[in-house]
């Protein structure tokens, strides 16, 4: 059993009590953190990217070790994650690597609540500012960065090295 790290109770339109947790992941939930990024509908690149392809990146970066994974379960299903590398360039910085949600729970707050919990866990663990890349054309995502706020540091052209669409990166950071 997944010991949870952050848990929400709350009262549901219904008078029903829910509760959503987020929880450490670890290489038993590449199949659910597969389906996730699937079904996020997240632009990372400017092809169609299967379920195998996610699965052998998701695969890599388990095994490279960088990254801590925390997921976002609601009523006993995992439907987002985050994910936090624990270096970065400058004194005490951390890098949100990853963060994708279901295109159905989207909307919901499960982003910002993962986001709050990643900086809140940077914040214990003595890190001092919170880094992050995204698409320049990715406007609602930056929008969501900002309103968390999240400022602006720089833009580098061809960073994503695709062929086509979405190559420059957005370099946020937020002050912890």
């Amino acid at each position: 059993m997944t010991q949870a790290v952050a848990t929400f109770i709350y009262k549901s339109d219904s008078n029903y009590y829910i509760m959503d947790k987020i929880i450490r992941l670890n290489k038993r939930h590449i199949e659910q953190l597969v389906i996730i990024d699937f079904e996020s509908e997240h632009k990372n690149s400017s092809k169609h990217v299967s379920k195998q392809e996610i699965k052998k990146g998701i695969q890599n970066r388990f095994d490279k070790g960088h990254e801590i994974f925390f997921g976002y379960k609601q009523n006993k299903e995992l439907v987002g994650y985050v994910t936090l590398k624990p270096f970065f360039p400058g004194y005490k910085h951390c890098e949100v690597y990853w963060l994708a949600v279901k295109k159905k729970c989207q909307g919901q707050g499960l982003g910002t609540k993962l986001m709050k919990f990643i900086e809140e866990y940077a914040k214990k663990n003595g890190f001092r500012k919170v880094c992050l890349y995204t698409g320049q054309n990715m406007k609602l995502t930056r929008k969501f960065y900002e309103k968390l706020g999240y400022e602006f540091v720089n833009e580098f052209k061809g960073y994503y090295g695709y062929p086509s669409g979405n190559t420059t990166a957005v370099l946020y950071a937020k002050s912890l």
